[in-house]
């Protein structure tokens, strides 16, 4: 298969492998409670820092974006969205095929549809509250969704009430705005609300839209950074990573003992966790940015990996595992034959998620360049 023409940066393949493999690995504690309790525990924290990845590597790559169309002198309205129609050209077809999918495999097994279809339709399944059980990984969709709109509005916006001023100013200034108001809701959650425990943080907290739509902006904000002081950062990436690994590392393994959670410490889990999360990913990227593999076999895995990384996202969780948990029920099994179970899992989950990507997902994202469907949507092929 060729994966692309265009040459790919290695590093955050790798990063985006690594974040799949994460999200894959914790959602495999669903199949049984019987893994070994070291096994169980890694699962239980691989998902939210899986997750927390790819807002990083998103975010920072689609400001790459967004930051080149904006310093454009002759930037218009019509460059948002060309933007947009890039993004949901790439994102729509596979999330709507699967979303149906999805419907198809929930009524073959409960014999009924699912609640309020109508919000997965519109990206709006978790604006204020968690979810319902339909579907559940597309949380993040939403997140991601509504991120790619918010940031490059409000910079349009201010380029046309002061087209002469600095516009590197105004992608900070929207992006400080952004980090504020949504570190200020989690604020409002803090005093008005509780959460009792990680479980119920994890749903009312981590996967709600309006206290997460920060959440991708923290790689717009590293890539300001990178942009105006490349040399500087990488000047200091070794040491940049080295923090935040260490800073990942106390998050997710090391601040249960010392006594850091939702019972004890909530106002840090709820209003801060998170954000610290971001910036502890945010300081690995520089490095990961340089890295360089002479394996050509390591290279072609990890891009192959990254780039049915979104495929694999859809299908792994609701539509695969849930089909096989039916057919073939887990809770009870044990040893051999739970380790056998995962990975036959593991394998369906790679290779229909590679099948995916290479008969729908790759064609149809292929169409946004091809003339006659830059001409209906109004483009012209540069």
């Amino acid at each position: 298969m060729n994966i692309s023409d265009k040459k790919r940066n290695i590093g955050l393949d790798i990063a985006r492998s690594i974040a799949i493999l994460l999200v894959l690995f914790s959602h495999t504690l669903w199949i049984s409670d019987h893994y070994p309790k070291v096994v169980a525990a890694a699962m239980q924290l691989s998902g939210t820092a899986g997750v927390e990845v790819f807002f990083i590597i998103s975010g920072f790559l689609i400001g790459k974006i967004v930051w080149r169309e904006i310093v454009k002198p002759d930037f218009s309205f019509s460059n948002i969205r060309h933007f947009l129609y890039r993004r949901w050209f790439r994102t729509f077809p596979n999330y709507y095929l699967l979303l149906m999918v999805n419907v198809f495999v929930w009524y073959m097994i409960y014999g009924e549809l699912p609640q309020k279809i109508y919000r997965y339709v519109f990206y709006i399944q978790n604006v204020t509250d968690t979810s319902l059980p339909f579907y559940r990984v597309s949380w993040s969709l939403s997140v991601e969704q509504f991120s790619y709109i918010i940031g490059p509005v409000l910079l349009y916006g201010l380029i046309v009430l002061f087209p002469k001023k600095n516009r590197d100013r105004f992608y900070l200034y929207v992006t400080i705005l952004i980090l504020l108001i949504f570190t200020l809701t989690k604020v409002y959650f803090y005093y008005t609300y509780e959460v009792a425990n990680i479980s119920e943080w994890n749903e009312r907290i981590r996967k709600v839209l309006i206290y997460r739509l920060d959440a991708v902006y923290w790689g717009f904000l590293l890539r300001y950074f990178y942009n105006k002081y490349t040399d500087w950062i990488h000047s200091y990436d070794r040491l940049l990573l080295f923090g935040g690994l260490f800073i990942f590392i106390f998050l997710n393994i090391l601040r249960v003992p010392l006594g850091i959670s939702v019972e004890e410490t909530p106002a840090f889990m709820v209003i801060l966790y998170l954000a610290i999360h971001s910036v502890a990913i945010a300081m690995t990227i520089p490095y990961l940015v340089r890295v360089e593999i002479a394996s050509k076999a390591l290279i072609k895995f990890f891009v192959t990996l990254s780039v049915i990384s979104y495929s694999l996202y859809l299908l792994h969780y609701t539509i695969i595992l849930h089909s096989m948990k039916v057919i073939f029920p887990s809770e009870e099994l044990r040893g051999i034959a739970l380790w056998a179970y995962t990975f036959l899992y593991w394998g369906i989950t790679f290779l229909l998620s590679y099948l995916l990507y290479r008969f729908f997902e790759k064609p149809v994202t292929d169409l946004r360049d091809s003339p006659g469907v830059l001409k209906f949507f109004g483009f012209r092929k540069n």
